[in-house]
């Protein structure tokens, strides 16, 4: 019996936004939108300014990342659509925290 579920990691380059076990991902691509099952066959693809929807997760709004599925683990490598409030919590405005 195939395995129900897949290892999902989506990183960006300063933190990892999510790591588990997954049943499926809707990913938009650039020549369309498209869902990652376990077993999907291996595939390397660009992906646009959307959301990553995970099943039964609150989706994870990217501004474009590539995507890697082999072996039943997809790797998903973004560049984040706040990075400014992801490399400073709390800031307002400029890093620091203070407004310019």
């Amino acid at each position: 019996m195939p395995p129900m579920k897949f290892r999902l990691r989506i990183m960006s380059l300063i933190r990892t936004l999510y790591d588990d076990e997954v049943e499926s991902v809707f990913l938009q691509g650039d020549e369309g939108e498209y869902e990652l099952l376990p077993c999907h066959y291996p595939l390397i693809g660009a992906l646009v300014d959307s959301d990553v929807k995970i099943a039964r997760q609150t989706p994870i709004r990217i501004k474009t990342g590539v995507v890697l599925f082999e072996n039943n683990n997809c790797i998903i490598i973004v560049e984040e659509h706040d990075m400014e409030s992801a490399l400073f919590p709390g800031a307002a405005g400029t890093p620091g925290g203070k407004k310019a």
